[in-house]
């Protein structure tokens, strides 16, 4: 092949001395010196044994054959430029996944940055979404669930189970000598979750949790209730009261020292959170990636 025994920088060089009509002008467009374009020319006219230009005082003028390889070797390059530009702004791939809210906002959204660290090329949409996708209507690819996992006609893999534990922040913990006295204290508001049907707290409840302690739940204590989990912990974290939280949901919380723990003893709920899906979907490439991460943010000694 003549190719292989013609310099490829020697012709990126010789397309551009043909559009701009000079060594030196070349060489500022190339980054490299004009006596480093005169020598790639020499070496191309040596490689291909016949003279491509007329030098000039002011710049050069191409040959016969100088015009033809110019034709050629500025399309060629172009094509190049387009292919390397095509690759470098190649279509992104695409990740759908649904979740719970609370899911989202305590748990996923926390951890998504090593995520991107690991997979920069994944683009993520995330859903916030209490009831359980229909993937007959909805383009998701995965849905983080919180529930039984028995979902006809869908694949359920277990991430995580659940349980509950008592928390508030450090500044409202200091004003008692110990997290006892805050528990029954009647001035201490119970902060509590009230969930829908399609995302019940799965039996958590507060005098649940007092009976397993052996404590003495204060009934004149004031109550908050909310409908979702992420507000209940974002005020606790207030410090607004004492949260029954959800243990998986707040260790980044806890971790951070955001929230304080006030009590070893957990309840165990009835639900945990699932990864579900068409069992195809999970043979797609976004979805298997994810779910090896997924895997290794979660707590196998707690399932």
């Amino acid at each position: 092949m003549l190719l292989s025994r013609i310099s490829l920088a020697s012709l990126r060089s010789f397309a551009e001395v043909a559009r701009q009509g000079s060594f030196s002008l070349a060489a500022e467009q190339l980054c490299i010196s004009p006596s480093a374009v005169s020598h790639q020319m020499k070496l191309l006219e040596e490689q291909l044994g016949t003279s491509l230009f007329i030098r000039r005082s002011r710049g050069v003028e191409l040959t016969s054959a100088g015009q033809r390889l110019a034709e050629h070797a500025i399309k060629a390059m172009q094509q190049l430029e387009r292919g390397l530009q095509q690759t470098i702004q190649a279509p992104r791939q695409q990740l759908r996944i649904a979740a719970i809210p609370a899911v989202t906002q305590l748990w996923l959204v926390p951890r998504l940055q090593r995520f991107y660290e690991q997979y920069p090329g994944i683009e993520l949409s995330i859903i916030d979404q209490d009831s359980l996708t229909d993937f007959s209507q909805q383009p998701v690819d995965l849905h983080l669930h919180f529930g039984s996992g028995e979902c006809m006609g869908l694949k359920s893999e277990l991430l995580m189970r659940e349980w509950g534990i008592p928390v508030c922040s450090p500044a409202l913990l200091a004003k008692f000598a110990h997290p006892k006295d805050l528990l029954e204290c009647s001035h201490t508001r119970r902060l509590a979750y009230a969930g829908f049907d399609e995302d019940k707290p799965g039996g958590l409840s507060w005098s649940g949790w007092f009976n397993q302690a052996g404590l003495n739940l204060n009934p004149n204590q004031p109550v908050t209730l909310y409908n979702h989990v992420a507000p209940l912990v974002a005020a606790a974290q207030c410090g607004q009261g004492i949260a029954l939280g959800w243990q998986q949901l707040i260790r980044t919380a806890l971790e951070n020292e955001k929230l304080v723990a006030l009590s070893e003893i957990r309840v165990p709920l009835k639900y945990s959170y699932y990864a579900i899906a068409p069992e195809h979907h999970f043979e797609r490439e976004t979805v298997k990636l994810f779910m090896n991460w997924i895997r290794t943010e979660c707590h196998p000694e707690d399932n």
